[in-house]
């Protein structure tokens, strides 16, 4: 019987699974044919008959051939989804860590900011500052709304198609990455409430 072939430090990790895969997949082929010789021998025997056994050996070699080739692209293709199945929920974990880190700084950097719209709020209100200055200091609160409502747009699609992923894939763990992401958006969301709170409270000008 053919061995899983050893580990080579030479190729990438990549190059050394289809390695892997390609074994088992020719390993698979030549069990289908000795099966299948050794059940068309055992055909060609019971008819009593020499030639008879190497037909049906020659014959059960061929169908066990075709039938490991069968179940070798089977496994090869099962085992290429599984791989593919990792990389995606994979994927989906690094995006709930990046939305869950995206809405711990949203939350940080809104405090600042209703630190900053504060003191303008103040400067404008003693004078310090004239209108035009003030809503060209609001410009730049205006961006980082609209940097936050991309980042919510974004993280709930990439939510949606987790949920829809842990239905057709059938497995819990897209849904607990949508879970995930689901909670920092409802963060960011509300740093984005926050942000136009401050925002809509302006002074009378």
């Amino acid at each position: 019987m053919a061995c899983t072939p050893a580990y080579n430090p030479n190729l990438s990790p990549e190059q050394n699974r289809q390695m892997q895969r390609n074994s088992q997949f020719n390993q698979t082929l030549g069990t289908g044919a000795l099966s299948g010789a050794a059940l068309g021998a055992l055909v060609g025997g019971l008819a009593g008959h020499g030639k008879g056994a190497l037909i049906g050996s020659l014959s059960g070699a061929a169908l066990g051939t075709g039938a490991g080739y069968a179940v070798a692209h089977r496994t090869e293709n099962q085992q290429l989804q599984e791989d593919q199945l990792n990389k995606q929920i994979a994927a989906a974990h690094q995006i709930a860590l990046n939305a869950s880190n995206d809405a711990q700084q949203a939350s940080l950097q809104v405090a600042q900011l209703q630190r900053q719209l504060a003191n303008l709020n103040k400067q404008i209100a003693s004078k310090k500052i004239t209108v035009r200055q003030y809503k060209q200091q609001l410009s730049h609160f205006n961006n980082q709304k609209a940097q936050l409502n991309n980042k919510i747009n974004y993280y709930s699609k990439q939510s949606e198609q987790m949920h829809q992923y842990a239905q057709i894939a059938h497995d819990n763990r897209f849904e607990q990455e949508a879970q995930s992401t689901d909670a920092a958006v409802s963060r960011l969301k509300y740093a984005e409430n926050i942000l136009v709170n401050g925002m809509n409270n302006q002074p009378a000008g």
